[in-house]
């Protein structure tokens, strides 16, 4: 039986300031978003299906984002997962914006535990809403600027991806322009070992 004991950690979608992928490559340029973004469209439950593993990830699974909209704008962010070494719940809590609202497109600003949101480093690459959701990231490495850290992560609004061929082929030619298959980390969303609480 699942323990319920929570632990605050930075569990943040985005946040990468530690590792991840670490390239010696300077950041794409030219990288295209989802034009027309809808924030409101996009608020909710996601499911994260794959991502490229970050030190705030490591060892988790059944990652839930929920998103849901704030008073004074932008979204709240609260990402839950489960430990499967230890049976901890696992809850990060934060907030976002639109990083350029005279764009009106998918990029987001997030930060989390009170930190402002002042770094676009949340992509949306492309999303239905109903169904399938691309974020992309690149940030420089903290500790050495010449460096950059990627985080890729595929969303689906249900704990298995679309089947839809459409969908699949879209999601794969993003991830072919963008990113790599083989450096993706797949994210266990199983009935039998996830818990459906613990965001």
């Amino acid at each position: 039986m699942h323990s319920s004991l929570r632990a605050i950690v930075l569990l943040a979608t985005v946040a990468i300031t530690v590792s991840g992928l670490l390239t010696d490559s300077a950041c794409p340029e030219g990288v295209k978003v989802k034009q027309n973004f809808s924030l409101k469209d996009y608020v909710g439950r996601w499911y994260e299906i794959k991502r490229y593993e970050q030190f705030y990830e490591k060892d988790l699974d059944c990652v839930v984002a929920e998103y849901q909209p704030r008073e004074e704008g932008g979204i709240t962010v609260t990402n839950g997962a489960f430990s499967l070494a230890n049976d901890t719940r696992v809850v990060g809590q934060g907030v976002g914006i639109i990083s350029y609202p005279e764009a009106k497109d998918g990029k987001l600003s997030v930060a989390f535990f009170g930190a402002k949101p002042d770094r676009s480093n949340y992509w949306v690459l492309d999303t239905d809403y109903t169904s399938y959701a691309v974020v992309w990231s690149c940030e420089p490495y903290y500790k050495d600027a010449s460096k950059n850290v990627l985080g890729f992560w595929i969303f689906s609004r249900q704990p298995t991806f679309p089947t839809d061929e459409t969908i699949v082929k879209r999601v794969q030619e993003l991830v072919k322009q963008y990113g790599d298959e083989s450096k993706f980390e797949i994210t266990n969303q199983s009935d039998e070992r996830c818990p459906r609480s613990y965001v």
